[in-house]
């Protein structure tokens, strides 16, 4: 019993820890997402008025009426409850999904389930997603839906993360296997996601054909958890691992022309800005994952000034976000995708690369008579 109470008290204090080194770090310094790489073209006769403009979209056939989702961060330690309440009442407030964090501390340890399910309990209404790591049988994936009435369930792929982790896995054998039953058992829609190194073309398509419904790719440019690993094990990331993993926008790219006409794509990973958000979605994404902004703004000790300061930043993108489909003449994302996006520099070097410069092409040219 002392090894398993230890073992608990451990994966509660790395949840702990995790929120502060996060916090501490902030995104990573010394990579970016190429999104900057990324032009929409303006549209300077937009025939539309501002209240036909819609944010609404939809993720493995749940209607959002944002495609901001308050992607996976916490839970499994006391101090996770605080985060994840706060979330919730942003997310109700603002029509928002959301996902809790790796739901593995409760499966462990039932005592700290009340972290995850305030989540619902705050936001009976809206849309929650459940979180578990590759591997994950289909008995604990049952039982993660459930801690949360989950209406999607997010897979999260983290073996770089898990490499650096003092405590973490080393063999990642049958994880394939594992999301395959999961994805065949289960009667919601199933989404693969990446933390931070990206999702290649290779693996999106190996996703795809297990039978996820959604794939979040989880990309370079934000939050890097080698980074957090190793602060928490004392040590300074050389800064060619600070660079390891696939940028946010040449996963994205990758993941959409492989395999976008046959799962929802989420684009994640150093998204911060709404226009971040609209060149995500005129890249292909329906929806976009952003957790480390959130986390950073929700950790004033007053909780007033905590919920104000994820309001704003809130109400600022969906603001942001209707002002430029205004000025690319679109009234919703639909439209969005069929307006011209321009890829430069790295990214469209490496599309080339990689085999994908029609698809490059394709997107400087779309609405063309």
């Amino acid at each position: 019993m002392g090894g398993v109470h230890s073992e608990q008290t451990d994966r509660q204090r790395r949840k702990a820890e995790h929120i502060a080194v996060v916090r501490e770090l902030g995104d990573n310094a010394y990579a970016s997402t190429w999104l900057e790489d990324v032009s929409l073209i303006p549209n300077c006769m937009p025939e539309l008025a501002w209240d036909e403009v819609t944010l609404d979209t939809e993720l493995c056939g749940i209607p959002l009426t944002s495609p901001i989702i308050i992607n996976a961060m916490t839970g499994g330690a006391p101090e996770s409850y605080e985060v994840n309440r706060r979330l919730a009442l942003a997310a109700r407030k603002h029509g928002l999904a959301m996902a809790v964090g790796s739901e593995t501390s409760a499966l462990h340890n039932p005592e700290l389930a009340y972290t995850y399910e305030v989540v619902r309990e705050v936001n009976p209404d809206g849309v929650v997603i459940a979180n578990v790591g590759m591997g994950t049988s289909l008995a604990a994936a049952k039982q993660a839906v459930q801690l949360v009435q989950a209406d999607l369930l997010q897979v999260h792929w983290n073996v770089a993360q898990e490499l650096f982790m003092a405590e973490g896995d080393r063999d990642f054998r049958g994880a394939e296997d594992a999301l395959g039953d999961v994805v065949a058992a289960l009667d919601i829609p199933v989404i693969a996601k990446e933390v931070g190194q990206g999702i290649s073309a290779e693996e999106a398509l190996r996703f795809a054909q297990l039978g996820v419904q959604g794939i979040d790719v989880g990309g370079l440019g934000g939050t890097n958890f080698m980074a957090v690993e190793a602060h928490r094990r004392g040590w300074q990331l050389a800064a060619s691992w600070q660079q390891w993993g696939l940028p946010t926008a040449a996963s994205l790219c990758e993941v959409v022309a492989t395999v976008g006409e046959r799962v929802d794509v989420v684009a994640s990973g150093g998204v911060r800005t709404a226009h971040d958000v609209a060149k995500s979605l005129a890249l292909g994404a329906v929806a976009v994952g952003i957790a480390g902004e959130f986390l950073r703004r929700v950790a004033d000790p007053d909780e007033d000034a905590a919920l104000n300061a994820v309001e704003q930043y809130i109400a600022e993108l969906h603001w942001s976000l209707k002002t430029l489909l205004v000025l690319t003449g679109c009234r919703n994302w639909r439209e969005l995708r069929s307006r011209p996006a321009v890829l430069t520099g790295r990214l469209r070097d490496w599309l080339s690369a990689r085999g994908f410069a029609d698809f490059t092409l394709h997107l400087a040219r779309r609405g063309r008579p």
